[in-house]
């Protein structure tokens, strides 16, 4: 296929103080006005379509993003909420005020250990030696601290709070999503 362009030169034609353009002689072909005219249409429809795809992309990411964070920070709390409310007793920090980076809990004749590896959240059962990651694959976990509160008499020492910084690890413009994440929680006496 073979594609033949031809360019002219206009003839214009001055008569009676007037330029008049003289028509082309054949027909065929685009004059040059015609083709530099028909290139910066189509280059500025060529980059508006670049910036909605961008844009588009750029919204995707941001959404995942936040919607990972959000959905491991809220699953990761409702877990440690279910289990210190089965829990028997709280293992470590083993004092009123301690603090650490591991929370071990008596449930149901187990020991389970929440610990940070690697910017993941790990719980393990000791007793069944199983492990399991809590944050998805999209998200570490950094800042994690345990700490044993006692209300004012200190009698009752079976309530911990939690708190940890979510990062996404979904790279979007303008870095990753983090957010902090913080709950406290009692053993439910028994009944």
């Amino acid at each position: 296929m073979k594609i033949n362009f031809k360019f002219q030169i206009l003839n214009f034609k001055l008569t009676k103080g007037f330029i008049q353009h003289q028509p082309r002689k054949g027909g065929a072909g685009f004059t040059l006005v015609e083709l530099l005219l028909y290139i910066g249409i189509f280059s500025i429809l060529i980059v508006t379509l670049f910036q909605l795809f961008t844009s588009i992309i750029d919204t995707q990411l941001q959404s995942q993003s936040s919607s990972s964070v959000f959905l491991d920070g809220q699953y990761i709390l409702n877990r440690f909420k279910y289990d210190i409310q089965r829990a028997k007793s709280i293992i470590t920090p083993s004092f009123s005020g301690g603090q650490g980076e591991t929370a071990k809990l008596s449930i149901d004749d187990s020991a389970y250990t929440y610990s940070l590896v690697g910017g993941n959240l790990i719980l393990t059962n000791d007793v069944a030696s199983t492990a399991g990651q809590l944050n998805s694959l999209d998200t570490a976990v950094s800042n994690l601290n345990f700490t044993r509160l006692s209300d004012t008499q200190a009698k009752n020492t079976d309530t911990l709070t939690i708190s940890f910084r979510l990062t996404s690890n979904i790279i979007k413009r303008g870095g990753p999503k983090a957010e902090n994440f913080k709950t406290t929680v009692g053993i439910r006496p028994n009944q």
